[in-house]
């Protein structure tokens, strides 16, 4: 062998070394202003911060396993996951070159009372998440296969609500992103669908009818909805942006 080689093979063990065991907070150093990072402890490779916090909204016990391999290929590949019981959970998320977006396995668990979700307050539940896959493509949505569950939906003012599921399942090519809604159990019987834009924008239409377990609150609320069809349906329909 010679000295050359010696010399560039001792190099490159010795630059490897050192990424191994390259702190966490050599690259928490570098996230933006708006994210801090509290505590943070193990390697870039296999690492965790007690706190993950940007702006008004904070994460508790986040931890994360980078994969080397997928710097080959351009790309970060790397496995996180909360203790946080606001918001428990695991995905498998990987940064494209130009700005691309993916998360894979992502299951998670959060309350809708005290935890991180944008449920309005007032409702009482749990919201479980199990998305086979997510893609957004600078920004925009362009993927999205999984399932949304909230159960033992509650309200302060109309009482039990039930249980309930928004699946999405894989489209046809180019086709929109529509998820179908549907109630589980419970005092309100629920059908519809969810129309998601690259932009975030959304547009849930269906109809809604009372069970006779349904509180008189939830019953009359469900007036102001019009009059209902030969089935006792009331339709409705919500459009916003997330």
């Amino acid at each position: 062998m010679s000295s050359r080689l010696a010399l560039s093979l001792a190099l490159l063990v010795f630059l490897v070394t050192v990424l191994a065991r390259l702190p966490a907070r050599a690259v928490t150093a570098l996230l933006p202003a708006t994210i801090v990072c509290a505590q943070p402890e193990g390697t870039v490779w296999h690492g965790a911060c007690a706190r993950v916090q940007s702006g008004a909204i904070a994460l508790d016990a986040l931890a994360w396993t980078v994969h080397p391999l997928g710097l080959l290929g351009l790309r970060l590949s790397a496995d996180v996951s909360s203790g946080d019981p606001r918001l428990n959970g695991r995905a498998h998320l990987e940064l494209e070159r130009g700005g691309t977006v993916a998360v894979q396995g992502l299951e998670a668990q959060l309350p809708l009372q005290g935890g991180l979700s944008v449920i309005p307050a007032g409702f009482q539940g749990t919201l479980e998440l199990d998305v086979v896959s997510l893609r957004l493509d600078h920004g925009a949505l362009s993927e999205l296969v999984g399932t949304a569950r909230a159960l033992q939906l509650r309200n302060d003012s109309l009482g039990e609500l039930g249980n309930f599921e928004l699946r999405f399942a894989p489209p046809a090519a180019d086709g929109p992103i529509v998820g179908q809604l549907r109630d589980l159990s419970g005092p309100l019987s629920l059908q519809g669908q969810v129309a998601l834009t690259s932009r975030l924008g959304y547009q849930v239409s269906g109809s809604l009818r009372a069970r006779a377990s349904a509180s008189s609150e939830l019953t009359q609320a469900l007036q102001l909805l019009g009059a209902p069809d030969s089935e006792g349906r009331r339709s409705f329909t919500l459009a916003g942006s997330l």
